[in-house]
């Protein structure tokens, strides 16, 4: 009824017809699984390809604006090595694509940066992966610590409020702590290494996201920070651009712009519940449930903006048509959210979003152009979902 109403306002029908579509939200995905998984393949025409779950339970692959077209394949996983010359780098990553029970971003993340790691992909490739890792597992380290402090400070009573987080490092520092904490468990008559546990459990299921504190954060909080730089940035970059330029800007720095707001909702709320530790602790089988909740949201809203964040920090600083041409790449391919996030209010603007990518795809980026021959489209054609 939603979308029926939307379409009847005629709002941006002109501009989606004009692409092929008769229903506005036809250009935009259902839902983030019907979106897919981005996914890090190496091999050029297979940038900005995704992974999901067909409605039959088929794993496969989509492929945005193959050959310079404007449609975009959707073909069953399996037969990727069939029709494309793989790297080593993306066939080890399709050997472990290909044998997930389940798709989510962090999943496939995980398993594309544990392939990275091997260096099959590359130096630049290899380091980056174990850099990310380095840093990941230092601010989750920190993070857990921190976590405990916090929980001495809200629930430990005046005996512990002399006591610095580095206090936690020491024998001393962790008898005072464990013994404040069976205080407050037998207060709120719960078993004293429930709550240990629960608190060492909470820190693991949320490093993903970790704390507002410098050093503590998690990979999903410094992507949202990501899309607020990139958007702001782009901002000041475009200032000095001719129209055609601006405006593809502005649909970048909109679409960033809106996709951290989502993302900034879902933050505030997992970090409602480390304001209020003693609440979790006691109820705390029902908040990992909604805390977990939340963090799989906030991996599902961010996906696909890390790489475009790579991009653009890439970009040569002297020279202007590189970080045109970047630019362009950004706004063709930015990741658009479903039509499950979305308020109806929502719906006009990344429909705009949509419509445009779409038209970049065949006008401007030409995603793979020169390098599939006729033999490789004839293929690829019986795996075309959708066309202009």
């Amino acid at each position: 009824m939603v979308k029926q109403q939307f379409a009847n306002k005629g709002g941006s029908v002109s501009s989606v017809s004009g692409a092929g579509q008769t229903d506005p939200l036809s250009c935009l995905p259902e839902s983030f699984s019907s979106r897919g998984v981005r996914t890090p393949f190496t091999t050029k025409t297979l940038r900005y390809a995704r992974v999901l779950t067909g409605r039959s339970g088929r794993t496969l692959i989509s492929l945005p604006g193959l050959s310079g077209g404007l449609g975009t394949y959707e073909m069953p996983l399996e037969t990727l090595r069939e029709v494309f010359d793989l790297s080593v780098h993306d066939r080890m990553l399709f050997d472990r694509l290909i044998t997930l029970e389940k798709l989510s971003p962090e999943l496939v993340r995980e398993n594309a940066r544990a392939v990275a790691v091997t260096g099959v992909g590359g130096v630049a490739l290899a380091k980056a992966g174990i850099t990310g890792q380095n840093e990941e597992k230092s601010a989750r380290e920190l993070g857990q610590l921190t976590l405990l402090y916090q929980a001495l400070r809200q629930l430990g009573g005046a005996d512990v409020q002399d006591m610095k987080r580095e206090d936690l490092l020491t024998s001393e520092g962790q008898v005072r702590a464990r013994k404040a904490l069976n205080r407050f468990a037998s207060a709120a008559k719960v078993a004293n290494d429930s709550i240990i546990n629960s608190l060492g459990e909470w820190s693991v299921q949320s490093a993903p996201v970790g704390l507002a504190i410098e050093g503590c954060e998690g990979p999903l909080r410094l992507l949202t920070f990501g899309l607020q730089k990139l958007s702001s940035e782009i901002e000041e970059w475009s200032i000095s651009e001719q129209a055609d330029f601006r405006f593809m800007a502005t649909r970048v720095i909109n679409s960033a712009s809106a996709t951290n707001e989502h993302a900034m909702r879902l933050l505030r709320k997992v970090d409602l519940w480390n304001g209020e530790l003693g609440k979790v602790l006691k109820a705390w089988s029902r908040a990992k449930d909604d805390l977990q909740k939340h963090i799989d949201r906030l991996w599902w809203v961010l996906d696909g903006w890390q790489e475009l964040i790579d991009l653009w920090r890439t970009r040569p600083m002297q020279d202007r048509v590189r970080q045109r041409e970047i630019v362009e790449e950004i706004a063709s391919f930015a990741p658009v959210l479903p039509v499950e996030e979305l308020e109806q209010i929502e719906y006009e603007f990344w429909v705009d979003v949509r419509v445009n990518q779409m038209l970049w795809a065949s006008e401007l980026r030409k995603l793979g152009s020169g390098e599939i021959d006729a033999d490789m489209v004839d293929r690829l054609e019986r795996f075309r979902r959708q066309s202009a």
